[in-house]
C-alpha cells in the first residue's frame, strides 16, 4: 500500500506563506545600501577596502600555504608518538605519572637514554607513582625525596644516562647495579614493560 500525501488548504497556505516571507526577506536584504547599515561609514569602509585590495595585489603569493604554517618534522612526530605511548600506557594503569609523559621523553632525549626506561622502572618500583618509597620517588632511587615527579624523572634519567655512557644500555646490564638482589627478575620486568609501552 502506497503512502498518499494529502494536501489540505492549511498545508498549502503554510507553504505559500513561507515562500512569500522568504522572498520578502531576500528582497529587503538586497535593497539595503552599504551606507544605510548602522555603524559603517561608507568612505572609511571604501578606503580600508582599497588598502586590502592593494595589499592582495602587491603581495606575492607563496607556493603553498604550508610554507607559512608551522611545519611538523619527523622528529616532532616521533616525539609526539612517544609521549602518547607513555601517557596511554600509564593512564590505563591509573598511574599519576601519566601526566608527566612529556617529561619522560624530554629527559630521555636530554640524557641519551631509551625514552621508555624511566617510565618502565616507575611501574616496577611504584606502580607508576602510586606507591612511592619517598616523596615523589617512584623509582626507588636511593633514599632521595624529590620536590615533584618532574625533578625525579630528570634526576633518575641523568643517573641512568651515566650507565649508558659506560655502555650499559639495557635493563639487564643496568640491573646488576640498580637492583642487585633481584637483578634478573627486575631486568625481565622492566624489559617487558618497555615493550608494552611501544617502540
Amino acid at each position: 500500500m502506497k503512502n498518499i500525501k494529502v494536501y489540505n488548504k492549511k498545508n498549502v497556505l503554510a507553504v505559500m506563506a513561507g515562500i512569500l516571507v522568504t522572498g520578502l526577506i531576500l528582497n529587503t536584504v538586497n535593497e539595503i545600501a552599504l551606507s544605510q547599515i548602522e555603524g559603517i561609514e561608507n568612505a572609511k569602509f571604501q578606503k580600508e577596502l582599497e588598502k586590502d585590495v592593494e595589499y592582495i595585489q602587491t603581495t606575492p603569493i607563496e607556493e603553498t600555504v604550508l610554507q607559512n604554517a608551522a611545519s611538523i618534522s619527523p622528529e616532532d612526530t616521533l616525539k609526539a608518538q612517544r609521549i602518547e605511548n607513555i601517557r596511554k600506557y600509564l593512564s590505563k594503569r591509573g598511574a599519576p605519572l601519566a601526566a608527566n609523559a612529556q617529561d619522560f621523553v624530554e629527559a630521555a632525549e636530554k640524557y641519551g637514554i631509551d625514552y621508555r626506561l624511566v617510565a618502565a622502572i616507575s611501574i616496577i618500583e611504584s606502580s607508576g607513582g602510586l606507591h612511592n618509597f619517598k616523596p615523589y620517588n617512584a623509582w626507588g632511587w636511593g633514599s632521595y625525596s624529590f620536590k615533584n615527579f618532574k625533578e625525579g624523572i630528570y634526576t633518575v634519567s641523568k643517573g641512568l644516562g651515566g650507565y649508558y655512557s659506560r655502555g650499559l644500555d639495557t635493563p639487564k646490564e643496568i640491573s646488576v647495579y640498580y637492583c642487585p638482589p633481584s637483578a634478573s627478575s627486575w631486568a625481565s620486568k622492566v624489559t617487558y614493560v618497555m615493550n608494552q609501552i611501544g617502540k
